[in-house]
Formats: C-alpha cells, sequence, structure tokens
C-alpha cells in the first residue's frame, strides 16, 4: 500500500511540476556560457563587491550586481530577454524567471515591499534563478528545524557551493514557509534558500560558477558608451 501510495505521488509530481522546461534552460545555459564566460562574471562581481565597502554601500554594490548580471545574461543569451510580469524578472527559452543574487548565506525574498494588510494572492508563480557568488560553510552546527511538509531530514553542515541555481516553483510552494520582516512579508529564510539550493544540486539544475582568478580594477565610468 505505501509502494502504491508513493508511486502516486510520484506520478502526481510529475505532472504538476516543469522539471522538463528546467531542464531545457540548464541544457541551454550550460551549452551558451564558456568556462571563459563564467569566469569573466566571477571576476567582475568579486571587483564590484570588493570596490562597494562600508556603510550602505552593501545595497548600491548589489544594484550594480544585478545590473552586471542582468547585461551578462542578454549579451550571452540570445534566448534571454526582460519580463517584469508579478513574481518574473525575465524569460530564457520563453520560460519565466525571477532572478535572486546571493554572496553566500543569505535571506532573499519574492519581493521587497511591505504591504501593511496581509494578502491572498499566490505565490511562488515563477520558477527561481539563484547566483550565488561565494563558496562557503552557512552553518557550523545544523541550526535550529524549521516545520515543513517534507519527511527528508535535511543537514545544514555540508559547503554551498558558488553556481547558478534553478528552482521548480512547485517545490517552492510545497516546502517554502514564507516570513516577514521590516522590509517584506515575503522573506525566505536561510534556511530555506539552503533547502531550494540543496533541491536544485538533486535535480542537477545548477552550473558552478569558478572562484574569482583576477584582481580588476572597477571604475564606474566605463560604463558608459
Amino acid at each position: 500500500m505505501c509502494q502504491k501510495s508513493a508511486l502516486i505521488l510520484q506520478n502526481w509530481w510529475r505532472r504538476t511540476s516543469n522539471i522538463r522546461e528546467l531542464r531545457k534552460i540548464h541544457r541551454y545555459l550550460s551549452t551558451s556560457l564558456s568556462n571563459e564566460d563564467l569566469q569573466d562574471l566571477s571576476n567582475k562581481c568579486h571587483s564590484i563587491t570588493k570596490h562597494c565597502k562600508g556603510d550602505g554601500a552593501g545595497l548600491s554594490g548589489g544594484t550594480l550586481i544585478d545590473m552586471l548580471l542582468c547585461c551578462f545574461l542578454k549579451e550571452k543569451l540570445p534566448l534571454y530577454c526582460d519580463y517584469h510580469d508579478g513574481e518574473s524578472d525575465m524569460k530564457i527559452c520563453d520560460i519565466p524567471l525571477s532572478q535572486k543574487k546571493i554572496n553566500g548565506k543569505s535571506t532573499i525574498a519574492l519581493d521587497w515591499s511591505k504591504n501593511e494588510t496581509t494578502t491572498s494572492r499566490e505565490h511562488f508563480t515563477s520558477d527561481i534563478l539563484i547566483i550565488n557568488l561565494k563558496t562557503e560553510k552557512w552553518w557550523k552546527k545544523n541550526p535550529i528545524q524549521t516545520k515543513t511538509n517534507s519527511n527528508v531530514k535535511t543537514t545544514y553542515n555540508d559547503t554551498v557551493p558558488s553556481g547558478i541555481y534553478i528552482i521548480d516553483k512547485q517545490f517552492c510552494k510545497y516546502f517554502v514557509k514564507l516570513s516577514s520582516n521590516n522590509k517584506t512579508n515575503t522573506l525566505i529564510e536561510s534556511q530555506y534558500v539552503y533547502r531550494m539550493i540543496k533541491r536544485s544540486i538533486s535535480q542537477n539544475l545548477c552550473i558552478d560558477l569558478p572562484a574569482p582568478n583576477k584582481s580588476l580594477v572597477f571604475n564606474i565610468l566605463n560604463a558608459f558608451s
């Protein structure tokens, strides 16, 4: 009986998730972005991060990296386009994606707007692409376990590599719990971000991003053409 139930659940998951579409994106990224492209992206992001230090500089540095990522993908991927609709930021292979950039252990949000009243709108309407710029171990010890719909026990002491991670929205709907702070009502805590990345790795929907190997000088004047 348990085996039959598991098979029914597996078939349902295949019908409701869009893993095939995400594999299409993964194949396209893997064949379109060379090792040199990824190395160049890593070096440029590192240069911006190193340049933007001090109080308040993190926000401006994050904005510059987001702009760089957008221009990079647009230049390298003919099947990329901007697409700002709901939670989506772009389309790759005509599939809407929400782009999130992190620099190691982080929280993210579906949107950074604080609504005074709670809304009943649907969340995780778009698949998610996380770009992690820093390889590190997020916890020395397992954090306090958060309650999820999954019976699978997660260990949190694995090193999270820098890379590009694609996560299916169906997984997020069932296994990621939103919280809030003073900036957003759609906060995703670092434990759930970790689960999302582990999901991407388990589905082989990730691409390694090499560590920086060159020190570039960031000059804002070079941004104009």
